[in-house]
């Protein structure tokens, strides 16, 4: 008996030894920055992963592919790893950063939730949770966060940035242009806060500015397609029109699923009458992200232009159906219907349908000499909307 009991002790000492080796064999998340210690780690993950599957190699496998940008691998990974073991802060910390870049700010705040349940008590955490909350517009509890983490942390830029767009959507400018250079001077290699700030200047019609900041944070970023972007932004808004297609054109080759910026380039082309080109940009849109704003409209427009009627009244009965409210929609469907039928009845082009059947004949009534009525066409007007409001006409569509 006490020879079987110490073997099962025994047993276990080596199960516990060779675990603890396994996990010792786990490496450390890497900086950000250094690309060959991210590969080399990643493949290091990988291996141990494969070879044993611990919830630890996935947790911290997870905050790799984050910090790679490659969102929907890293959810799989710390989805796993919380399977596995559901009782870790740290996890749903990280889970709640991979929903956040993924906008699910509402499923990210309860994931930030639990970590602080937890125990998890970090300002990296607040200041999470205050970002998640002020994409709510709960901005008095985001401050409340923000404040905590502040109080832990002095000197987090990161904190001080989410005061700064706090400020900036409650329409306090000054406020916010104060906290984003704060935030600089303590993390100067945030991208965000570059954004901002050149946004505003944009805004604010100081081109050369917002210039300034996009050229600031492209030495920290070389390549960025979210930063070539925003400059194209700029460029377009100051009638810039080349150089932000060029931009444009930069950005979607950095990256090919950007599709703001397909969509920014079928305003120009828009704009020089190019609606072959537009349409192909707005498809790439429709085919990229499907239910954004209004698509169905440009679409429309473009065939309507190019006189493809058929397509157009499909496009523009799409966008009604999905947005009975569109009114430029809902007008370029009776422009194309009208052009539809006065194409396909050049000798009826007062838009009304032949009757199959022939009245009957009045009593007592002159019969009309029709070979002496010349029949002037009547073309349908074109309803232009002339206010802000036209968003077909405008140089430049925010983009939320």
């Amino acid at each position: 008996m006490i020879r079987v009991v110490l073997f099962v002790v025994l047993s276990a000492l080596a199960a516990c030894t060779a675990d603890n080796r396994q996990t010792a064999r786990i490496p450390d998340v890497p900086k950000p920055g250094d690309s060959s210690r991210t590969e080399r780690a990643l493949q290091a993950l990988t291996q141990a992963i494969n070879a044993a599957s611990p919830a630890s190699a996935y947790a911290k496998r997870a905050v790799i592919l984050l910090t790679m940008g490659r969102y929907t691998d890293a959810l799989a990974d710390i989805n796993e790893a919380i399977e596995r073991n559901d009782n870790i802060g740290s996890y749903y910390l990280t889970r709640a950063n991979v929903l956040r870049a993924l906008q699910q700010p509402a499923k990210a705040l309860e994931n930030a939730q639990r970590a602080e349940i937890l125990g998890v008590n970090t300002p990296e955490l607040y200041t999470l949770q205050g970002d998640l909350l002020q994409q709510q517009n709960q901005f008095d509890k985001a401050r409340l966060y923000v404040a905590r983490a502040l109080q832990m942390a002095p000197y987090d830029g990161e904190a001080y940035f989410f005061n700064g767009l706090m400020a900036a959507k409650q329409g306090d400018t000054a406020q916010a242009l104060a906290l984003y250079d704060q935030s600089l001077r303590l993390k100067p290699r945030y991208l965000e806060t570059y954004n901002q700030l050149s946004a505003i200047y944009r805004t604010l019609g100081d081109v050369n500015t917002a210039l300034a900041y996009n050229e600031r944070a492209v030495r920290y970023f070389p390549n960025n397609p979210k930063l070539i972007y925003s400059r194209g932004l700029i460029y377009h808004t100051s009638g810039r029109l080349d150089s932000a297609m060029t931009c444009y054109q930069q950005t979607i080759k950095l990256q090919p699923t950007y599709y703001q910026a397909f969509f920014q380039s079928g305003l120009i082309n828009q704009k020089y009458r190019n609606y072959y080109g537009a349409l192909a940009n707005y498809q790439r849109v429709q085919q990229l992200r499907p239910q954004f704003p209004r698509i169905d409209t440009y679409i429309g427009f473009c065939y309507e232009q190019m006189g493809q009627y058929d397509q157009a009244i499909a496009a523009y009965t799409k966008a009604t159906q999905q947005n009975a409210g569109d009114r430029q929609a809902a007008a370029g469907l009776w422009r194309s219907e009208r052009r539809q039928y006065a194409q396909q009845n050049p000798y009826n082009s007062v838009i009304l349908p032949d009757a199959t059947d022939p009245l009957p004949a009045a009593t007592n009534r002159p019969t009309l000499d029709t070979t002496r009525v010349r029949i002037k066409t009547i073309e349908p007007k074109i309803r232009v909307s002339t206010g802000e409001s036209d968003s077909l006409r405008r140089t430049v569509k925010p983009i939320n």
